[in-house]
């Protein structure tokens, strides 16, 4: 696959759903630190158990989620693995291994912290979407409460 412009990688970020709310020169500085890399089939990106430093996008190709030798789900074109590793540090609790060849979007954890050192109003936003899911998953239970009956006379 042909090397992506940073605007490319941005829209491409946009469909990120922890991205998917940054205005455009936001989502410019994040894209500037996503790296385009490519794996072969058969290529181990995440060991279950092991750390998981990166949120992958993958840009084409198939990549498989396995426990043991189970396959758990996969994701491709346009979906995303490793959505709270650059928050959390905790192991996978899956491989993932590519099952066809891939090229995907990375964005490092480091970097990523760095970037939102450099420019707090990334922070501000990424805060602001994380919220707003946050709420979203919330609000089915608060904005719609059970109708609580009546005592009959």
């Amino acid at each position: 696959m042909e090397e992506l412009t940073t605007l490319e990688r941005a829209i491409r970020l946009q469909r990120v759903e922890l991205f998917s709310d940054l205005e455009t020169e936001m989502l410019a500085l994040v894209a500037s630190i996503a790296r385009q890399i490519e794996i072969k089939q058969g290529e181990k990106l995440v060991e279950e158990g092991g750390p998981i430093s990166a949120l992958y996008t993958v840009l084409e190709g198939k990549i498989e989620m396995r426990r043991g030798d189970s396959v758990i789900y996969s994701i491709s074109d346009n979906e995303t693995l490793g959505n709270w590793a650059l928050f959390d540090r905790k192991p996978s609790v899956v491989s993932a291994i590519a099952a066809t060849d891939a090229a995907l979007l990375q964005i490092d954890r480091e970097e990523f912290f760095e970037l939102l050192a450099d420019h707090s109003e990334v922070t501000r936003e990424l805060f602001q979407a994380l919220f707003k899911r946050v709420r979203s998953l919330l609000s089915p239970g608060i904005d719609k409460p059970e109708q609580a009956s009546a005592p009959s006379s």
